[in-house]
């Protein structure tokens, strides 16, 4: 069971960045517990495009959005981020250029719908969050994905 806290944050960021035409996505440990893994996110990662977001600044205005703030990066290339914390829920919004590990697993559409309660939450697949751990040389996240997937297929 996800913490109502990051449950209720998701369904707000769902409307707001919907409401807002911005493609998004889900990642990390929150992404995982939503597709069947045992883990317990304490926050939430938010996938999206560079240009959209300065956007989320001025959208999450009101939960005291940080300022975009570059992001110390896992790859060569760069990273920003914004930090909001909704209603007691962590939540950083990561951006990269189109060839981020991220971002280009984004464009490439690598996403499944996963719903909450009664909103349709876009989330990379479990092979793509592997895969972007794989390229962030985070093998052993990367590594709890593959055994999950191999578990979920052999029953």
């Amino acid at each position: 069971m996800i913490n109502q806290d990051i449950k209720n944050a998701i369904k707000i960021i769902h409307k707001r960045l919907d409401d807002n035409q911005i493609k998004w996505a889900l990642v990390g440990s929150t992404n995982m517990k939503l597709q069947g893994m045992e883990t317990e996110p304490r926050d939430l990662d938010i996938v999206m495009q560079h240009e959209d977001l300065e956007k989320v600044s001025k959208i999450f205005s009101d939960y005291s959005a940080s300022a975009v703030m570059k992001l110390e990066s896992l790859t060569d290339k760069p990273a920003w981020e914004v930090n909001v914390k909704i209603n007691g829920a962590e939540v950083q919004f990561i951006a990269g250029e189109e060839r981020d590990v991220y971002v280009s697993k984004l464009l490439a559409n690598q996403i499944t719908y996963i719903k909450l309660d009664y909103v349709e939450i876009p989330c990379f697949t479990l092979e793509a969050e592997s895969q972007a751990y794989k390229e962030t040389n985070r093998e052993h996240k990367a590594h709890l994905i593959q055994e999950f997937l191999s578990t979920r297929k052999s029953n």
